[in-house]
């Protein structure tokens, strides 16, 4: 048995570090975020238990918690950054890595293997040009491999966000792809406009 000072080190227990990225380090935060927590924080006094709800409308928008973001938000609530990451670390709904606007999950599951998940998967990663795991540089799209999506009458099976697409084959997830990426161009005009409109 190893005592306590081998299993934590001789200089005690090491705190993560939120990031080692110097890129990410130097990461401006946009205004528009800053914004977004300083308005919740006003419509929503009280403590720290607005922690969560904050961090859920923050990765909402962003599509992840980064560190100058999770720093953020300790600064305005008073908390410190290893506070905010242990919240964020131990949810499972939270990420530290980006992810796409359109989050698909490939069902993995015994029904979607055996009735063709990894065809719809090397589809997928070849009309995003991305594998699993990644995020397209546009952080569009971001492609995960799940275990069970609990669609198994849908076998094979992908979700979009929180909505389910099934009975798919190769073809169908391409379509899928280049219907997501339309939603995209036509938000994308709309906000243009919407803009223009507020100059």
């Amino acid at each position: 048995m190893q005592d306590l000072e081998t299993m934590v080190g001789a200089s005690g227990p090491q705190l993560p570090v939120l990031t080692t990225d110097p890129d990410e380090m130097s990461e401006p935060l946009d205004p528009e975020t800053v914004w977004m927590v300083d308005d919740y924080l006003a419509n929503h006094p009280g403590g720290s238990e607005r922690l969560i709800p904050l961090l859920h409308r923050v990765q909402g928008r962003l599509g992840y918690l980064s560190s100058p973001v999770q720093q953020l938000v300790a600064d305005k609530l008073g908390m410190s950054a290893i506070e905010v990451y242990g919240v964020v670390s131990f949810y499972h709904f939270f990420t530290t890595v980006p992810r796409g606007r359109f989050q698909l999950k490939i069902c993995m599951g015994t029904a979607c293997f055996v009735r063709g998940g990894q065809r719809l998967e090397t589809a997928l990663e070849d009309a995003l040009g991305i594998s699993v795991g990644g995020v397209t540089d546009d952080r569009l799209f971001s492609l995960e491999q799940v275990r069970c999506i609990g669609a198994c009458g849908l076998a094979p099976a992908v979700m979009v966000n929180d909505e389910v697409h099934g009975h798919l084959d190769a073809t169908a997830v391409r379509k899928l792809v280049r219907r997501l990426k339309n939603i995209a161009r036509k938000d994308a005009a709309a906000a243009g406009v919407e803009d223009a409109d507020a100059s």
